[in-house]
């Protein structure tokens, strides 16, 4: 057998103390990658990056102009909140 196995290659019983510690050395080795991975993943650059690109997608065509739909519901919305200050301050003088 050689020194380096997993210990599902070899049943406890049957493996050496060298096996064994290999073994453990690998898992310890898969252990730490996966670490540094989600360590990667919810970093807080990557998660503004992400969150950037998401935002942009909905905004913005795949060419780079912005998508029609949304221009127009942003002029709806600051037209609506122009015409909604206009009625209350018409309100309040008279």
């Amino acid at each position: 057998m050689t020194d380096n196995v997993y210990t599902s290659d070899v049943t406890v019983d049957q493996a050496t103390t060298a096996q064994l510690a290999e073994s453990i050395r690998l898992r310890e080795e898969r252990i730490a990658e996966n670490i540094d991975e989600l360590v990667g993943r919810i970093h807080p650059k990557v998660l503004a990056t992400r969150a950037v690109n998401k935002a942009k997608s909905q905004v913005v065509e795949e060419d780079g102009s912005p998508k029609p739909e949304i221009i127009a519901l942003g002029a709806g919305a600051v037209l609506g909140v122009a015409a909604l200050v206009v009625g209350l301050s018409g309100r309040k003088r008279g």
